[in-house]
């Protein structure tokens, strides 16, 4: 997905986004914002949850990384969209993240990885040691007790993915 795409949403995407999330209490942010994004048309959805994930992580940052994760795990496919809308609004916590986008079953962290640092390039190194710090096991396809690197132990530090 490229960065054009992320943040493709409108400002009457964000409007709304914002009118409906601005009533909402802060520990039902996440949960709206996936609903909002779970009941958009399939072609908005990446845009829809970049909006949610922008308005959550200007009103209420501490549920930032909690909403890109509620988003992910309804609609795994807009992981990066969330992901790199929250980062843009608040870089400082883009590898913190990326890292709890990556880490939702069902999103490929070679997807979040390169949406992320588009949105933050000033936090490009931020991001990917922070994705290589994290057990990403999920993210790598991993099976079970073997590693998809080269038949590795799963728990090898010979990580050289990213």
């Amino acid at each position: 997905m490229s960065a054009h795409a992320v943040f493709a949403q409108t400002a009457a995407q964000i409007e709304a986004a914002k009118d409906i999330l601005a009533k909402v209490p802060a520990a039902e942010l996440a949960a709206k914002s996936a609903e909002l994004v779970a009941n958009a048309p399939a072609k908005e959805r990446a845009a829809v949850a970049s909006a949610a994930a922008q308005v959550v992580a200007s009103i209420n940052p501490d549920v930032a990384s909690v909403t890109v994760v509620a988003i992910s795990l309804r609609v795994p496919v807009v992981a990066p969209a969330a992901a790199a809308a929250a980062a843009a609004k608040l870089p400082d916590s883009a590898g913190a993240i990326a890292v709890a986008a990556a880490r939702v079953p069902g999103v490929r962290v070679g997807d979040v990885r390169p949406a992320v640092i588009a949105a933050v390039p000033s936090q490009a190194g931020e991001v990917v040691a922070a994705l290589s710090r994290a057990n990403l096991s999920s993210s790598l396809n991993q099976a079970a007790g073997t590693s998809a690197v080269a038949g590795l132990p799963a728990n090898s530090n010979k990580t050289g993915i990213f």
